[in-house]
């Protein structure tokens, strides 16, 4: 009697223990960057340059892709030859002389023999070539030639040189950033930024205004990064164009009077009061995403501090569980709804729409990353108390939302110390009603 005694008190807490143990061996998951090629400035050694028309000029098997770079005549190096190819694009880089780095002032790109080795071989490998290029023909870091056909003799033509804008650059639909803490004069007078970007090849006259000679966009004013520690901190979503795969080569941060409604360019002083100058993305700084202000019209591209989107994300969960403090208990909703629209405005106004899917699609943790913690108060709050909150990030069509089923509640979620008592009762009750049910049978069989 006594063992069993003692095995009714210590069901429930085995069950609790494995329940515990098989939640707590959940697997995480973890981004990994996809590995990606970036240039350098071009016609330094080891930078990286593109060519267009593998498809049609650099069949695979049939031809590779060798340079020839020099400054003089004497002064000139081979690269290896290539064959690896970047969608319709071959990849190649830039050679060192004698392995030592060089600064090349021209060069020749040249359909080469796969069989034959451009170190060795030489002039005696190449089936075609284009004529002499310059290294500083190449505006604002470009790095593609694009071969268009051939010409008389053994030439092969091109008909231009471009940004290979996917390979580097800042792309639409991210975050960009504006880091005053350095020079916080650029906030007085209740001023207002935003970020103009461009591109050396882009101007659409129908968005006069919003563009400038140079070719570009700019983004609406930017606002504080809520979330994180720095208060100095603001943020704008890169303005896409098209169908949102433009790249866009250099940035310039405008200072703006308060009084302006949207950014534009002007000449009127009182509009536009401080700017500073193009701030090129190349090689060194290729995924920067954050302007820091130096000076009243200077600044530079932060290559060292760079903010990801996984971070960017944390910083929105950070500002649902500093916002919505606690969840309630029973029918008692302790969210406000100016808390509510207040996370929601953050969502819909101040997130991409590729942002916004990381949100939608974290799996909810309360002991996972912050974001993880804070889908899984919001789903608590809208999915399981059902509290009369819209449900504006439409967790409920997530294919992570939380599944509540009445095991997963005892262990995974809050719930109010109402239920957590009757759950209690339930048990104590059951494991008596059945000792004493026990203990009359015992009785009634040492009667006879």
């Amino acid at each position: 009697m006594k063992k069993l005694f003692k095995l009714l008190f210590l069901l429930p807490l085995i069950g609790g223990v494995f329940t515990f143990a098989s939640n707590s061996n959940k697997a995480k998951t973890t981004e990994v960057a996809a590995e990606r090629f970036y240039p350098t400035k071009p016609g330094s050694s080891g930078s990286i340059l593109f060519v267009g028309g593998a498809n049609t000029y650099f069949k695979q098997g049939e031809a590779n892709l060798a340079i020839y770079c020099f400054n003089s005549e004497s002064d000139n190096a081979w690269s290896d030859s290539s064959s690896y190819r970047v969608g319709d694009n071959m990849r190649i880089m830039v050679p060192y002389q004698n392995g030592n780095s060089k600064s090349w002032s021209k060069l020749i790109i040249c359909r080469y023999d796969p069989n034959k080795n451009p170190q060795s071989d030489g002039w005696g490998g190449i089936f075609n070539q284009t004529e002499d290029l310059s290294f500083s023909s190449l505006l604002y870091y470009q790095n593609t030639f694009i071969v268009n056909g051939y010409g008389s003799g053994n030439l092969i033509t091109i008909s231009e040189m471009k940004n290979a804008s996917y390979y580097y650059g800042i792309k639409g639909d991210t975050h960009a950033y504006l880091d005053l803490s350095q020079f916080q004069s650029w906030e007085e007078g209740n001023a207002k930024f935003a970020l103009f970007f461009g591109a050396p090849d882009f101007y659409d006259a129908s968005e006069w205004g919003k563009t400038n000679s140079i070719g570009g966009y700019y983004s609406s004013f930017m606002w504080r990064v809520e979330g994180q520690d720095n208060p100095h901190l603001y943020e704008c979503i890169v303005p896409s164009y098209g169908n949102g795969d433009r790249y866009w080569n250099f940035v310039i941060a405008v200072r703006f009077n308060p009084s302006t409604e949207s950014p534009y360019w002007t000449d009127d002083g009182t509009v536009i009061w401080n700017k500073t100058g193009n701030l090129q993305y190349i090689g060194n700084n290729y995924d920067a995403n954050m302007v820091h202000i130096s000076d009243w019209n200077s600044g530079y591209l932060d290559a060292e501090n760079i903010i990801s989107k996984a971070s960017r994300v944390g910083f929105y969960g950070q500002y649902i569980l500093d916002t919505v403090s606690c969840s309630g208990h029973g029918n008692s909703d302790s969210t406000t709804n100016e808390q509510w629209d207040a996370i929601k405005w953050e969502y819909k106004n101040h997130l991409s729409i590729t942002f916004q899917g990381d949100v939608w699609t974290t799996t909810a943790d309360k002991s996972g990353s912050t974001i993880a913690q804070a889908m899984a108060r919001y789903d608590y709050i809208v999915l399981y108390k059902e509290y009369n909150h819209e449900d504006f990030i439409n967790r409920a069509e997530s294919p992570n939302k939380t599944i509540y089923s009445s095991e997963a509640l005892m262990i995974q979620h809050d719930f109010d110390n109402k239920k957590a008592s009757i759950y209690i009762v339930i048990i104590a009750i059951t494991s008596i009603s059945t000792l004493g049910l026990l203990v009359v049978v015992k009785r009634r069989k040492t009667q006879k």
